[in-house]
């Protein structure tokens, strides 16, 4: 018989000897089928083992912390490599070394780590992100946290303990950037709480608040508001939120709003910043709301007291100018009395023609009376007018001829403009003001003979504002006025536009004309330039941007004098203006009743309302004002036409006039051109049947 050893040593896993029963090779077979399965399963448990070892290994080295195991005795049967530079050892050398190798450098520590670093514990009594401090040898500080667990074979009956698993981390990072979020929310927190403006945190597509502080919630209480949970409360009717949405989605990180709404009677201004942020996927918008009452008020006096100022150089300016103006107009009266006395005492002896030309006399030097009343009216006013386009050389023109008088014959006064000089966009009244403020320096600058020049042109300047040193660019009109005074001191000359700075002697000048100046240029985006020399002049220049658009003027058609059904009334307290209103009507062929007592016409009105086609009233009478009466006489007859007359259009604005009715108003002295016009148009308004018939039977 064959020894079967070297087969089985070739891999056969069995033999049978011949002759063998059926049985035993179905059994051998069996059995060898058997083993090969084994043998394919215990090589694949082998290589999960392996894939899980080379896992462990790759977590293990790829984690971030200090992973350790200790043996039963307690020294380090592994550690891995992190955390390397904590530490004042060597990790991989501690395998085989006790725990305490460790902290061998902190021997404080160990009495502290010894039953959480060698954990014997398990379940909830075993160490769990347990925090402590540890300095290394370069005095870095750690802030670290150890986690650790005995581990225990449970399948022996004596429970043998294997070692310690145990992990340490470094949350020194964490800890630091924890700490600092905690102080960013406690600051955010203290800002939105303690804030002293309303804050809150809505949603934007919605109005529902999100967050709020106590001030949103005063606030809202203040404006009168119900607690819905919405913001829609802050917003009205003329500014409506979707307006604000629109504006914030155009400016996401900064958008401003200010709210004018009525509170308890009173007007109230709150202005509301928002920037845009997303929550949760949701567009919301942070904002404030700041209650901007008192500051608006304060602006307003400020404006207030600024216009006062500006009030208080006009009459400065006036007050310099009075005189002169005093002697002009003593000259027009002498014209009117002299031509009127001489009509009257040689009328027999003189030519129609002759009268004609002595009354033309007395008519053109009644309208030089009345353009220089209106001048020195309208200058005088305290409240501003409307920024327009003006005639640089009409408005220097006027004031020129006004302050003729004012200045000593000794001084010559020469004006030079451009041709077609482009206007500029100001006030009317504020650009003669700056213009005799600098005309009145100039003549003070001069003592004895002198000339002050006065030019304006249009000019593209690339000088720099004297005051607000800005350079001056674009087209502009350039004014200037000159002189050849005493000068300006080059140490003085950065101050003299300083408020209530002043050369002159005390109460010759308050200091306010050229702070003046200088706030009523900058508020058109206009700009000054100074030249001076000692002994030989100065000279100012104002720069305001040109203004090319045209201004169309258009000829107002004579209005045909229509026949009316009814009498025209007239009311005024002076009869020599109410007699000659009458007069100029009835020649015209207009039936005219006079009073110049308001009651009487009030009860004639009253009487005869049927019978009137037209109230012509004088505004200011004693007893009964010509608003009253006009009042009145719409009280009972809607579609009466009214002419109010005034000697001031200020007295009552033309708004005013409008709201209770009145059509047209005349400004005293007017031509009886202007009268008559005036009349004309309202009786063609009231009557077009009739006019149409006139005209129909012509």
């Amino acid at each position: 018989m064959q020894t079967v050893t070297p087969i089985l040593r070739l891999g056969a896993v069995d033999y049978l000897p011949k002759p063998f029963d059926p049985t035993q090779l179905i059994n051998s077979v069996a059995n060898a089928l058997s083993r090969h399965q084994l043998e394919q399963e215990n090589a694949s448990m082998h290589r999960e083992v392996d894939e899980n070892a080379r896992l462990y290994k790759f977590l293990l080295n790829a984690s971030s912390d200090l992973i350790y195991m200790l043996d039963p005795t307690g020294n380090f049967q592994f550690v891995n490599q992190q955390l390397d530079g904590v530490f004042d050892v060597k990790l991989d050398e501690l395998v085989g070394k006790p725990w305490d190798a460790l902290f061998e450098k902190q021997p404080g520590l160990i009495d502290v780590l010894g039953h959480k670093v060698n954990e014997r514990r398990t379940g909830i009594r075993a160490t769990i992100a347990d925090e402590f401090e540890f300095s290394s040898d370069l005095g870095t500080r750690h802030n670290l946290e150890i986690s650790s667990i005995g581990l225990y074979d449970h399948e022996r009956e004596e429970n043998d303990y294997l070692g310690t698993y145990g992990i340490i981390r470094d949350v020194t990072e964490s800890k630091r950037t924890r700490r600092q979020l905690q102080q960013s929310q406690q600051k955010f927190y203290s800002l939105f709480v303690d804030c002293p403006d309303a804050v809150f945190i809505t949603k934007i597509a919605t109005g529902e608040i999100i967050e709020r502080n106590p001030k949103f919630v005063e606030v809202r209480t203040e404006m009168g508001a119900a607690d819905d949970g919405m913001d829609h409360f802050l917003w009205t009717e003329d500014q409506p939120r979707n307006e604000f949405v629109q504006g914030l989605a155009r400016n996401p990180n900064h958008f401003d709003w200010l709210i004018e709404t009525e509170v308890d009677k009173t007007e109230r201004y709150f202005e509301v910043n928002a920037r845009q942020l997303e929550l949760e996927g949701e567009q919301c918008m942070i904002a404030t709301v700041r209650d901007r009452t008192l500051e608006r008020r304060a602006e307003q006096d400020r404006l207030t007291i600024q216009q006062q100022l500006q009030q208080a150089g006009r009459m400065e300016a006036i007050g310099q100018v009075a005189g002169g103006i005093a002697h002009d107009f003593n000259n027009i009266l002498a014209s009117i009395i002299g031509y009127t006395e001489l009509v009257m005492n040689t009328r027999k002896r003189f030519s129609d023609e002759q009268i004609n030309q002595y009354l033309d006399e007395v008519v053109t030097a009644g309208h030089r009376a009345r353009d220089l009343i209106s001048q020195m009216l309208t200058f005088t006013r305290a409240q501003r007018g409307e920024t327009a386009a003006i005639d640089v050389t009409q408005t220097i023109a006027d004031v020129s001829r006004m302050l003729r008088a004012a200045i000593p014959s000794t001084i010559e006064l020469d004006t030079q403009f451009d041709d077609d000089l482009p206007a500029v966009n100001i006030d009317a009244i504020q650009l003669q003001q700056v213009i005799i403020n600098l005309l009145i320096n100039a003549r003070d600058a001069i003592h004895g003979n002198g000339r002050i020049e006065v030019f304006a042109k249009r000019t593209i300047s690339t000088s720099t504002c004297r005051v607000c040193g800005e350079e001056i660019s674009g087209e502009q009109v350039a004014i200037s006025v000159r002189d050849n005074g005493h000068g300006i001191l080059p140490e003085i000359i950065d101050k003299i536009f300083e408020m209530y700075f002043t050369t002159r002697e005390t109460d010759a000048g308050t200091g306010f004309g050229l702070w003046m100046i200088n706030n009523l240029l900058h508020e058109h985006d206009g700009h000054i330039t100074v030249e001076s020399e000692l002994e030989v002049g100065t000279t100012f220049t104002i720069h305001l941007p040109a203004n090319d658009h045209e201004t169309v003027v258009s000829d107002i058609a004579p209005i045909p004098v229509p026949k009316i059904e009814g009498r025209i009334v007239v009311v005024d307290d002076e009869v020599s203006v109410a007699n000659f209103i009458a007069e100029v009507l009835r020649d015209k062929g207009y039936p005219t009743v006079v009073f110049t007592d308001s009651p009487q016409a009030m009860t004639y009105l009253q009487n005869n309302m049927e019978q009137i086609a037209l109230l012509v009233t004088d505004g200011a009478m004693p007893l009964i004002t010509g608003v009253e009466l006009a009042e009145f006489a719409k009280s009972r007859s809607p579609d009466l036409p009214i002419i109010f007359i005034t000697a001031y259009t200020k007295t009552h604005s033309a708004q005013a006039l409008k709201k209770i009715g009145v059509d047209h108003y005349l400004q005293k002295p007017f031509s009886i051109e202007e009268m008559l016009t005036a009349v004309g148009s309202l009786v063609l308004q009231s009557a077009p049947a009739q006019l149409s018939s006139q005209s129909a039977e012509g």
